[in-house]
């Protein structure tokens, strides 16, 4: 009988400790933001940097905006889940970057009390 408890702690432990990992898009290379320059950069350096961003906005007459995210979720049984996320948004006025913002965030796994 102990050894069927044992066995199924270590069975419950082994399934909730394997949550897969999930990611959402890409993560962005901070180092490839000195390859842009605001005023001379266009469309096709950024997609060449970045890829294909996730969403296009129209701002309005001449102006878009390509948003790129990223999210990693690991999550663990015995912690908060770890998480990364990163929002980069590129503006465009007749196809050259006015300006770009890279916000990053991140939660590093704590034990739960």
């Amino acid at each position: 009988m102990k050894w069927i408890s044992l066995i199924t702690v270590v069975m419950v432990a082994f399934v909730f400790g394997c949550a897969p990992t999930v990611i959402e898009g890409r993560k962005i290379d901070s180092a490839k933001l000195s390859q842009m320059s605001i005023g001379q950069t266009n469309k096709a350096k950024v997609e060449e940097l970045f890829g294909k961003p996730a969403k296009v906005e129209s701002v309005s007459a001449g102006v878009e905006k390509y948003i790129y995210g990223y999210r990693k979720t690991d999550p663990e049984w015995y912690t908060i889940e770890s998480t990364q996320k990163q929002d980069f948004e590129v503006w465009f006025q007749d196809g050259i970057v006015q300006y770009y913002k890279l916000r990053s965030e991140g939660q590093a796994a704590v034990l739960k009390e």
